[in-house]
């Protein structure tokens, strides 16, 4: 295959996964395309949020066994420099996102559930799937996530 046919060949799979779109059909669960994408990129973001709640736990735990709480030096810290509190928050708010993504993958059923998130994680096209029923789902999915993150 020579360069041409390999690079064209390339943005023709670039195109397709490019390209999102949502079912028209249930016009109930049709998003605003800011929210669509929102919810999206919400989804794609898991793993990457599971393993920053990981790294804040662990953060935590090592200062719990340090067996001190209270710096050193006496100096305090700035109201914008609050390292506990900031690490606190943040994993507040990750570990709030993450539950109602899970939330909303609970509600797909199993037999679609491989299907949805293969196409909206991996971005998988979906050509290959079985039937076209996935897609019903995988925008009820996004919908539950866009109310559970309250995007909606």
């Amino acid at each position: 295959m020579s360069d041409n046919e390999t690079a064209l060949k390339q943005g023709e799979e670039e195109k397709d996964l490019s390209r999102e779109w949502q079912q028209t059909r249930f016009k109930k669960y049709v998003l605003p395309d800011a929210v669509y994408y929102q919810s999206l990129w919400a989804v794609r973001d898991l793993e990457r949020m599971e393993e920053r709640i990981r790294e804040l736990s662990d953060n935590r735990d090592a200062m719990e066994r340090s067996g001190s709480l209270v710096r050193e030096g006496g100096t305090a810290y700035s109201a914008g420099s609050r390292p506990t509190e900031n690490s606190a928050m943040e994993r507040a708010m990750l570990e709030e996102r993450v539950r109602g993504i899970r939330k909303a993958i609970e509600g797909i059923p199993e037999g679609y559930k491989s299907y949805v998130l293969s196409n909206v994680i991996l971005k998988n096209s979906g050509k290959t799937f079985p039937n076209k029923v996935w897609r019903i789902w995988k925008q009820r999915f996004l919908y539950d996530v866009a109310v559970n993150l309250s995007i909606l």
